[in-house]
């Protein structure tokens, strides 16, 4: 029994960069394992020369819409663009109008629910059936809660997992097959600041978010070895209609008041609840725009060796730091509580 070479890069971040080299081997199998790595060269160098094709979920509005038209009006041409909506063409008036003259030229909508299983199957084998490959996914279908835990649903807890775990979960199967086979592909997978820390209220959102992180960490190791690079990307606030939609389908609301105007939420909860209008971090981390994260999703997309996060505000970008650089997790949690101790002391520090 021989000892094999594998050198991978694993784990990317742009915090930090990790490598693992195991073993030693023979000549013969880094003749093989060079001969392979050549034959993936030249794959790549074929499929630069064509539009790369991608799937981007979540395009009736916020950020999947402005993901999808931004790859799809690329001045390159580099992209083939299908973007996922949940009604009809005729009834997605945003998504028609913005795509312009992209619309059915490299931009294609596809009817997709991705919490429907039978919808994910159709859409990815319309687009293999018409293109004869998938190079890149964009999971960005979401929805967000803001509720105390004990007040929030099964119902609405089981919804939200399965759009923001269980959808990415049903693409990623999907594709993954696909992309092993052309050993190539880019999965980029929308997490958030709450991917990194488990801001008050978010609980369910949160721990979503969370799953989705560890889910790729996995992901993105055995990625590597079939030339599949994962990416996630954690934006903090967003003018998106995410928090209108979480309004209207009873999920909450923006600020304190979907908490406030609760009768079963208890007064420590009422004054804790404030901290998202008066968080001085939070503060520091102003709202940008859909396509400002469109913009970090074509690095993504485009990158050599694409990071494994990418954080488009520097706030973010500071809160990894912090969050990440201790091991135990002991200095974040003091930290973040104490960024909630005067709002407590509201209610009665005892």
């Amino acid at each position: 029994m021989f000892r094999s070479t594998v050198q991978a890069l694993l784990a990317r971040s742009s915090i930090s960069t990790w490598r693992f080299t195991l073993g030693a081997s023979r000549s013969t199998n880094i003749g093989l394992l060079c001969q392979r790595k050549q034959g993936l060269a030249m794959s790549a160098n074929r499929q630069s020369q064509q539009p790369r094709v991608v799937v981007v979920t979540g395009c009736s509005s916020g950020i999947g819409l402005a993901t999808a038209n931004l790859l799809a009006k690329d001045r390159e041409k580099r992209f083939i663009v299908y973007g996922s909506i949940l009604g009809s063409l005729d009834e997605e008036q945003t998504f028609r109008e913005t795509a312009g003259n992209a619309l059915n030229d490299t931009l294609f909508p596809v009817r997709l629910d991705v919490t429907k299983d039978e919808d994910v199957e159709a859409a990815v084998a319309m687009v293999m059936e018409k293109q004869g490959r998938i190079d890149i996914l964009v999971n960005n279908a979401g929805i967000c809660t803001k509720k105390t835990l004990e007040t929030i649903s099964m119902s609405d807890i089981r919804r939200l997992y399965d759009i923001n775990l269980f959808g990415y979960l049903r693409m990623m199967r999907a594709v993954l097959p696909i992309m092993k086979k052309q050993e190539s592909g880019r999965i980029i997978n929308m997490s958030s600041r709450n991917g990194i820390e488990g801001a008050p209220y978010l609980n369910i959102y949160t721990s979503s978010k969370f799953a989705v992180e560890g889910l790729c960490e996995e992901t993105a190791v055995i990625g590597r070895f079939f030339n599949i690079w994962v990416s996630l990307i954690q934006p903090g606030a967003v003018s998106t209609p995410i928090y209108e939609t979480m309004r209207s389908s009873g999920l909450g609301g923006l600020g304190s008041k979907s908490i406030s105007d609760n009768p079963d939420v208890h007064e420590i909860d009422r004054k804790l609840s404030m901290y998202r209008d008066h968080d001085l971090e939070w503060s520091k981390c102003p709202s940008i725009t859909a396509e400002d994260v469109a913009h970090v999703i074509l690095r993504a997309a485009t990158d050599v060796k694409p990071h494994f996060r990418y954080q488009p505000q520097e706030a973010v970008a500071a809160l990894a730091e912090r969050k990440y650089r201790d091991p135990t997790g002991d200095e974040f949690i003091d930290y973040s509580a104490d960024r909630l101790r005067p709002f407590y002391g509201k209610a009665g520090d005892k």
